[in-house]
């Protein structure tokens, strides 16, 4: 008989106290992120408060979907973060928060390379062989798990198995923790109008049988949602949130003509509310797959006509993108950005779109620049077009001339002639 929810593995299964309670001082201790973060391990880590001391711990925390539980009685602690952002500044308020600037491909060897003494990561319950899944969140575990000292598992009754995704022999963690708490629920971003202007641009350069990655911010979502007319379109990224599923219920993304994981639905993770948790787990073309498959170049660079919409905060005139800070502060990272980005200018026919508003939410400034207020996520090399409400720049084959005019041309028209006088005077 297959271990239940409620008791695992008979004499290994321990409460969140006690699992919280086997991490020392000087150790490196691993935390599943995203909506494979263990919640019941995260409150045991909050309760124990002062009886934690000088650990370090490391993860792959999401902005807007994860914080972290550490106050200031948890004497030296440290944490280190691969995206830097405020409700992680809010959460761990004791300080010690290092923020490492990665690409997400990278992420798992350095963690790796940390030499983690504790993982904690979340599963689905076993099935009767006796095998846990990792759920709607397959992006680092089955990458680190067998590069990790004492693991720790949170098996959550709610988290679903998915048939096509990493399994876990219930018999591979040392310690098990038994759960049941329903799954994190996320909003999608409401559309604006300038929004839906800046979709309608980038949809006009996706084409039926492309490949779609896309990021999780408002306007990316948007251009998917503009997508619903095309056909055979393909889906690899590293998170999908609940804008896909009416492009996949009428047949607008089936993955037909993908030349790789054909007819698959490819993730790392997955974001949304209940119904769309319940409705991937009953949708057998989804596959979940590691960092190591999601953003490896290799891999992008051989799905044909792959398109990558992502965002980014401000372009210069060089055509260099900064996507990590505003208004002086770090509120992100880079993210998969630049692996997705180098992929699809890899990929046969494959375009890179960056999605922006012309500019700041109360229009003072231009999100077109003569140089970058912070640091170039994406140097001028890796750029492709820039999608703006007023227009598409195309910087793929262009001199440094030629770029400036044509960011120009897309900036809002009240910045554009103070512009030409920067790029005048930067030749």
């Amino acid at each position: 008989m297959a271990a239940t929810a409620s008791s695992p593995m008979p004499g290994r299964t321990i409460d969140a106290d006690a699992a919280i309670r086997l991490i020392r001082p000087g150790m490196t201790v691993f935390v599943q992120g995203s909506i494979g973060q263990p919640l019941s391990l995260m409150r045991a880590l909050a309760d124990a408060g002062a009886a934690l001391r000088d650990v370090h711990f490391v993860s792959p925390l999401t902005p807007g979907v994860n914080g972290f539980p550490i106050g200031p009685e948890a004497e030296g602690c440290r944490f280190t973060s691969f995206f830097d952002y405020r409700e992680l500044r809010r959460s761990f308020r004791a300080g010690g928060i290092a923020f490492v600037p990665s690409h997400y491909s990278d992420i798992a060897d350095r963690i790796a390379g940390a030499g983690v003494d504790v993982a904690l990561i979340q599963l689905s319950p076993p099935d009767a062989a006796g095998l846990c899944g990792t759920g709607l969140c397959a992006d680092f575990v089955p990458d680190i798990l067998d590069r990790c000292g004492l693991v720790i598992a949170e098996i959550n009754a709610a988290m679903p198995a998915i048939a096509n995704g990493p399994k876990v022999p219930l018999d591979r963690p040392d310690h098990v923790v038994a759960a049941d708490y329903p799954l994190p629920a996320f909003e999608p971003p409401a559309p604006d109008p300038t929004a839906e202007r800046i979709a309608r641009n980038a949809a006009a350069l996706v084409r039926d049988g492309d490949c779609i990655q896309f990021g999780v911010g408002r306007i990316p979502q948007q251009v998917v949602r503009a997508l619903g007319d095309r056909n055979d379109l393909g889906l690899h990224g590293g998170l999908v949130t609940p804008v896909v599923r009416p492009l996949i219920e009428s047949g607008a993304i089936n993955g037909r003509r993908k030349t790789i994981d054909r007819a698959m639905h490819v993730t790392g993770a997955a974001i949304g509310d209940q119904c769309f948790y319940d409705w991937i787990a009953g949708h057998a073309a989804w596959a979940f797959r590691p960092v190591s498959h999601t953003h490896d170049i290799a891999v992008l660079g051989s799905l044909d006509g792959l398109v990558a919409i992502n965002s980014a905060i401000e372009v210069d005139l060089f055509g260099q993108a900064n996507a990590e800070t505003a208004g002086g502060r770090q509120v992100s990272g880079s993210g998969g950005l630049v692996d997705f980005v180098r992929g699809a200018r890899r990929s046969h026919g494959g375009r890179a779109l960056i999605c922006l508003p012309s500019t700041s939410p109360d229009g003072q400034r231009s999100s077109i620049v003569p140089r970058l207020s912070g640091p170039t996520t994406l140097c001028r090399t890796d750029m492709h077009y820039v999608v703006t409400e007023h227009g598409v720049a195309d910087l793929s084959h262009g001199s440094v001339e030629a770029r400036a005019r044509a960011l120009i041309d897309i900036a809002a028209p009240q910045f554009r002639d103070a512009l030409q006088a920067e790029e005048r005077a930067m030749r």
